[in-house]
């Protein structure tokens, strides 16, 4: 791809370079692979909990009868489940980034 700026044509540098940690070596793949799946299941771990206790604020806010609680509280369970969604779907959502933007 060539773009001109002025009078001289100036291309891309990185025209047809793709990602590759393989140039690491195969240890470096399998450890980073295991690394990133370790803390993505600890951040789903960690989001789990943080969404039972938007739950146990609805609760609380229902049983005393606080109608700003409850709605507060259903607010906070619809944007901690989102963010377990997301969580969740991860790999779907960046491997279609890579496809669109790539």
């Amino acid at each position: 791809m060539t773009t001109i700026l002025g009078d001289s044509p100036v291309t891309n540098p990185l025209d047809g370079v793709t990602p590759d940690m393989g140039i690491l070596g195969p240890a470096f793949v399998t450890t980073w692979a295991r690394v990133a799946g370790a803390v993505w299941a600890l951040l789903i771990a960690a989001a789990v909990f943080y969404l039972a206790a938007a739950f146990l604020s609805m609760a609380q806010a229902k049983r005393i009868g606080n109608a700003h609680m409850v709605t507060d509280a259903t607010g906070e369970v619809k944007v901690r489940a989102a963010a377990l969604a997301g969580l969740i779907g991860l790999p779907v959502i960046v491997g279609t980034i890579i496809t669109v933007v790539g």
